[in-house]
């Protein structure tokens, strides 16, 4: 088995809503961090377009960059990752789909870049993302 992330999620909100706060980058900047962080962020949401992040914590200024390759709104994003100062480029799925009321997002992470302990605290930290995610899409 190849080492990655797969976290599955539900949101009260619609898919749109989820969507749009992955490609916007004043929604991405408010919510893909730790909770005591700031963000700014910019995103350009089409095949070949391009997104950064730069957050800043009590642990330092963090950077990530990437570019989309698949754009399908509001059902799929597909793009690549790239922390700032390291050399491996990791790939990103997230499906939304309607569920009940609101949304199932299923988010993919891989690339073989990371070790498993790595990926370990990449998945606990994309669960703290998700849940600011969570409060930034509630009505």
């Amino acid at each position: 088995m190849r080492p990655g992330i797969d976290l599955t999620r539900t949101f009260p909100a619609p898919p749109e809503r989820i969507y749009a706060a992955w490609t916007d980058g004043d929604q991405l900047a408010q919510w893909f961090g730790l909770p005591d962080s700031t963000a700014e962020a910019t995103c350009d949401a089409r095949v070949g377009g391009s997104w950064s992040l730069t957050m800043h914590s009590p642990q330092g200024q963090f950077g990530f960059s990437g570019a989309y390759s698949e754009v399908a709104p509001p059902s799929r994003l597909a793009f690549t990752l790239q922390a700032a100062g390291q050399d491996g480029v990791e790939t990103c799925t997230v499906d939304i789909a309607p569920h009940d009321d609101g949304s199932e997002m299923r988010f993919t992470q891989g690339g073989d870049n990371l070790t498993i302990e790595q990926y370990e605290q990449a998945t606990a930290g994309w669960a703290v993302f998700f849940e600011r995610l969570d409060a930034l899409t509630r009505d």
